[in-house]
């Protein structure tokens, strides 16, 4: 497909589109002999035009321009080394780029500076990032851009700190270095203080259920969602295993708890529903000719009934959590989940023998042939596979884990959402 682009690009005079299309092709499939010819010829076309184009714009004094076009050159030619296509010819040009970009580079760095001795950070990052379009390597701009994007975000992070939003401005400095790539000034130092500040334990407190087999199925969901939690790695949270046996032997209370309770738990174990139905029995008798002697098979189907039987399965699980904060004694947050799963058994039972020569199909009297009797071919196989499926009662325990494992998923997406709330931890 962008192969395809790419030729009709080239034919519209459109070199480097056409070029980028030609390596969106080679990107998807490096083996493409034919995309890897396209973006060869064509590339190198644009790279000789390109060339010319900037040439042309420096003769004519336009420094900008030149730069621009050869910037789209140097672009176009590491995207294609990234794909072990070689295009050549734009290296004859770059002891004039580079004296070229030496004034230009030197005004924007310049006019970034004053921008940034001004606070005004915006515009700093702005410029910075334009003289590194020319001078990527340069080390000193890239300093000073990581400064111009640093800064304003430093200090929006000490804001909080000062207010003792200490998890907002964890995170703050967190996208700082994010997006610098690096730690600035202390910020290291700063997130350990936030942390050691900000910091509160949550204690996990035994499910309550109303019966012993909730409560076995909520004692593996709590070991679960307990996992779930220490996984997330939240910084300012640390997970206590609070039941009744720690609750008694801990000195210290936590900061807050977590209390739950498995609120319904449903279960329809293989109600069955039968259902009779209309079919034929196939008999292959011999018949013999009486004037030849041959003896023929011949098919022939008596009218009986059978059942079809539906066994359903239902499961349904509610859960109930609620996290207090146990200074005031007030619910930071209540919610409440459910999940819940349904299976549907078809078999089928048949009294008359084997169910092997047993047909679908409908006829009015058991008695007498009519003509809107029917049996029905093609529906034989599903009736076949009816009778192979075997009622279990196993699958309920099968159910059982999923709505238990479905319950925890949601609970602990839940409490994600919680827990990272402003409204919990500022």
């Amino acid at each position: 497909m962008a192969l395809k682009r790419s030729k009709k690009l080239e034919a519209a005079g459109l070199g480097y589109e056409a070029a980028e299309a030609a390596l969106d092709a080679v990107e998807a499939n490096p083996n493409n002999t034919k995309a890897l010819v396209q973006a060869k010829l064509v590339g190198q076309k644009e790279i000789k035009k390109i060339g010319i184009e900037f040439e042309k714009r420096a003769d004519a004094n336009e420094v900008v321009g030149a730069l621009e076009s050869y910037v789209r050159g140097r672009n176009l030619v590491e995207r294609a080394a990234e794909s072990n296509v070689e295009l050549t010819g734009l290296e004859i040009y770059t002891g004039r780029f580079a004296q070229l970009r030496q004034g230009h580079v030197g005004q924007l760095v310049a006019q970034a500076d004053a921008a940034l001795n001004t606070n005004d950070f915006s515009g700093a990052q702005r410029l910075y990032e334009n003289a590194l379009r020319y001078d990527p390597d340069n080390a000193l701009i890239r300093s000073q851009w990581r400064v111009a994007v640093a800064e304003p975000l430093f200090r929006q992070g000490l804001q909080s700190y000062k207010v003792k939003r200490y998890r907002t401005a964890y995170y703050q400095w967190a996208d700082m270095e994010k997006s610098i790539g690096e730690a600035y000034k202390n910020s290291r130092q700063l997130q350990d203080s936030a942390v050691f500040h900000g910091k509160v334990t949550v204690g996990i407190r035994d499910v309550i259920a109303p019966t012993r087999q909730e409560l076995d199925l909520a004692r593996g969901l709590r070991a679960d969602l307990l996992s779930n939690l220490i996984n997330t790695q939240e910084p300012f949270i640390e997970w206590v295993d609070y039941n009744e046996q720690y609750r008694f032997a801990s000195t210290t209370q936590p900061d807050f708890l977590l209390n739950m309770e498995m609120t319904d738990w449903q279960e329809q174990p293989g109600m069955a529903s039968r259902f009779e139905r209309q079919g034929y029995r196939k008999e292959v008798v011999k018949v013999k000719d009486p004037q030849t002697g041959v003896e023929t098979s011949k098919d022939i189907f008596h009218k009986v009934t059978y059942f079809d039987i539906d066994y359903r399965f239902y499961v349904k699980g509610t859960f109930l959590f609620k996290l207090e904060d146990v200074r005031t004694k007030q619910v930071v947050s209540s919610r409440e989940v459910s999940d819940f799963r349904e299976q549907i058994v078809a078999t089928a039972e048949y009294s008359g023998g084997s169910a092997a020569t047993l047909y679908p199909g409908t006829w009015g009297s058991m008695n007498e042939a009519r003509a809107t009797d029917v049996i029905s071919y093609n529906q034989k196989g599903q009736l076949d596979q009816r009778f192979r499926t075997v009622y279990n009662p196993r699958a309920i325990d099968t159910m059982r884990d999923q709505v238990r494992d479905g319950l925890t998923k949601k609970a602990s997406n839940v409490l994600f959402e919680t827990l990272r709330s402003n409204t919990f931890l500022p």
